[in-house]
């Protein structure tokens, strides 16, 4: 149990169980109780995705049979497209089933709850912004897919924003989530090594952005 209060127009056991889940098996992928309920969700997701794409029908009646629901409730498990769902997919094995997954989630029009609020395929205006830094995030989530030939055009993105061979977000970017790494940014030079860190990161996962080098 949480001491949040309850939202009761959730399925509130299966989002918490799902919370709870997801945050262990990012640190984890040991604990018997955040697997098993990973394997609940691989199964409705497989079955959402079996003919290639995917069907809403089938999700909705593989979420009731794994769940023993008679219909899903709440917004976050309606639409599965949501933090917690996209990070334990990215270790489903079946890769042809994950690779139809990405390729939904980037196409996503309204984006990853709890992420980013615009289509993953449809970059921030601004470079140097609060939510270029929350796009980044949601790159570094959907990068643990291994799948890197589907966000080239992130990669693309992101070399076309280089100065140099480094990367400033500016001081606009600093939430004080995912920014700023160092202990301050009082000097510019601390925050160009931070937005050069981890862009070049998340670079070395997506390759270069050409299209013939991405594996």
């Amino acid at each position: 149990t949480i001491p949040d209060r309850v939202e009761k127009v959730h399925d509130w056991d299966v989002f918490t169980e799902l919370l709870l889940a997801t945050w262990i098996r990012r640190f984890t992928c040991e604990d018997e109780l955040a697997n098993e309920i990973a394997e609940k969700w691989f199964e409705i997701i497989t079955a959402a995705f079996i003919n290639g794409k995917y069907d809403n029908n089938a999700y909705m009646e593989s979420y009731n049979k794994v769940f023993k629901k008679g219909k899903v409730s709440g917004g976050r498990l309606i639409d599965f497209v949501s933090f917690y769902q996209v990070s334990l997919l990215s270790k489903l094995d079946d890769n042809k089933i994950k690779g139809n997954v990405l390729k939904y989630i980037i196409e996503h029009e309204t984006g990853i709850y709890y992420m980013y609020n615009n289509a993953v395929k449809k970059m921030p205006m601004e470079f140097k912004s609060k939510e270029a830094s929350s796009y980044l995030h949601t790159i570094e989530i959907l990068s643990e897919y291994n799948m890197p030939k589907l966000l080239t055009f992130v990669a693309e993105w992101l070399n076309k924003n280089a100065i140099d061979g480094v990367w400033d977000m500016g001081k606009e970017s600093k939430d004080g989530v995912n920014y700023p790494l160092s202990d301050t940014w009082r000097n510019g030079k601390d925050r160009i090594s931070d937005c050069t860190y981890r862009i070049s990161k998340i670079l070395n996962v997506l390759g270069n952005g050409d299209r013939n080098n991405v594996g």
